[in-house]
């Protein structure tokens, strides 16, 4: 009988008040090094923790362009796989470079300008700037008014 009641009193002993971890919660969303504007932290957000999809970063007429996939980051760089199409024949390239958001409006539409820093696509020259309002979905960038 002195064994069962002094294991209870350890067992009552063990499950006393406990204190709070001290481990910290995760970061929410991601990390930014570069300058965002106030009041555009939500759209930044989206854009960066999407991958966008079938993109065309280009408005104008001849050879197909397009991104078949473009990421930006939170520090300010950007990268995209795709392909240019010319004449029956594709060929695939990808491109990278720094981008700036310029403002957002809502949560979901904005104004960035990307700069190509490095590129493989033919036709496509470094220093190459693109200036866009683009409205971000959960799949990325769904349109884009070319500025």
């Amino acid at each position: 009988m002195r064994l069962v009641l002094s294991v209870c009193a350890l067992f009552v002993a063990g499950c006393g008040e406990k204190t709070p971890s001290t481990t910290g919660a995760a970061p929410s969303g991601p990390t930014f090094t570069m300058a965002i504007p106030d009041g555009s932290k939500a759209f930044a957000n989206a854009l960066v923790t999407s991958t966008t999809k079938d993109f065309s970063p280009s408005d104008s007429d001849g050879a197909v362009f397009e991104y078949t996939s473009l990421q930006f980051r939170g520090d300010g760089t950007w990268r995209a796989d795709g392909y240019v199409e010319a004449m029956d024949e594709r060929m695939e390239c990808s491109e990278a470079g720094t981008w700036v958001l310029a403002e957002a409006d809502t949560a979901s539409v904005g104004t960035i300008t990307w700069t190509v820093n490095e590129t493989s696509c033919v036709g496509r020259e470094k220093g190459t700037e693109t200036r866009a309002q683009v409205t971000v979905g959960s799949g990325g960038i769904q349109s884009a008014l070319f500025r």
